[in-house]
């Protein structure tokens, strides 16, 4: 099966990446709220008591490293940490390419459960994070594909083994740097784990309960423009509607209704300090986004694709048509996850990027 590209049938090419941008504003903006309720829950600080003894948080932004300096050609500094492996430790290195409006801090679990046993290189997406801004016109998945690839060169060794792992927009980045770079798929890069991410397609999908898919994209670059143009206005709403944000960080991020709260605060932390108008950047990316052509270097070495029912971003169906085009792949479609199903179930995330490996280091092993 080929991943064919959406058909126009009256908005531009640019509203056809509506479906995950404006999901992302959403997000981003907290404005989005109109069919959504305040529950109960929302003001948990403000009418319930506290209990006596409160569980141990998780520490969430704490796992930090050094890492190089990475400067790409168009002059961006790019924020990377890496990982050591322990003493004695030889497993393949593994290199995590974070999404969209997120930064590297949301593989907080993956890098907590595969730290000593592994090198792990992480690093923040131009205009996100720690990482410097970019030119609007390089916010595209090509650039993105061009930036992991310099992140390879200078962070690891010419024979060195590598297993990449993509959530959402760093999941394409890693179909489009198969295309672009086939000749690494086999040799350097021996394994690719995506997660909550597409392959194209992103056109007639609507993440606003009423609103037809058909009709959401000519609804959306309206949409996003008339955010762009009031980023103060809209900036101060982010500040002062947190119960607001809460709701739709939680609906829209998370598949169940009784995620942990402070995974909730988690992902608006690292939301909230994307300003908006990165979230305009890379507005067109996503409509000239088509993965077939890397998912198909992507068969000539293992792969993992893992989503989620309840994904209101990226529905859980993109991750079955990659599945098509990567036919020996394992698979994980989780009933109850969202978007951030490696945060809300990192514990089966876990056991299939584990699996991943394996399979990887199997391979080598019979190679040598």
């Amino acid at each position: 099966m080929t991943l064919e590209p959406m058909k126009a049938r009256g908005p531009s090419r640019i509203a056809q990446g509506a479906g995950l941008v404006t999901g992302i504003a959403a997000l981003a903006v907290g404005a989005v709220a109109a069919g959504f309720e305040i529950e109960r829950r929302v003001l948990r600080t403000k009418f319930t008591k506290a209990p006596a003894v409160s569980p141990p948080r998780e520490p969430f932004f704490s796992l930090r490293a050094p890492g190089p300096d990475v400067v790409t050609r168009d002059g961006v500094h790019l924020h990377v940490e890496i990982d050591e492996r322990d003493p004695g430790a030889d497993g393949v290195t593994i290199v995590m390419v974070h999404g969209y409006v997120l930064s590297m801090h949301c593989w907080h679990f993956q890098r907590k459960h595969f730290r000593g046993r592994h090198r792990i290189v992480l690093y923040d997406q131009r205009s996100h994070g720690r990482s410097g801004r970019s030119e609007a016109k390089r916010c595209r998945l090509r650039q993105l594909a061009r930036d992991l690839k310099q992140i390879l060169d200078e962070t690891t060794a010419p024979d060195e083994s590598v297993v990449l792992m993509g959530h959402s927009m760093g999941g394409m980045a890693i179909q489009e740097f198969a295309r672009r770079y086939p000749q690494l798929i086999g040799t350097k890069v021996l394994g690719a784990g995506l997660i909550a991410t597409s392959g194209g397609e992103m056109g007639n999908h609507s993440i606003i309960r009423g609103i037809p898919g058909e009709l959401f994209p000519r609804i959306a670059e309206p949409l996003m423009a008339a955010l762009n143009r009031i980023p103060t206005v809209v900036e101060k709403s982010r500040r002062a509607s947190s119960d607001v944000a809460y709701v739709v960080t939680r609906r829209m991020g998370y598949g169940r209704d009784d995620v942990p709260s402070e995974y909730v605060d988690f992902l608006s932390e690292m939301i909230s300090e994307t300003p908006l108008d990165v979230v305009a950047d890379y507005y067109p990316a996503f409509a000239e986004f088509d993965g077939s052509p890397g998912l198909t270097q992507l068969t000539r070495i293992e792969t993992a694709v893992i989503g989620g029912e309840k994904d209101q971003i990226v529905p859980a169906e993109h991750s079955r048509r990659m599945l098509e085009l990567l036919p020996g792949a394992e698979s994980l479609i989780l009933p109850d996850a969202g978007h951030m199903g490696m945060i809300e179930h990192h514990e089966e995330h876990n056991r299939v990027l584990d699996n991943l490996i394996a399979r990887v280091e199997r391979n080598l092993a019979n190679r040598n």
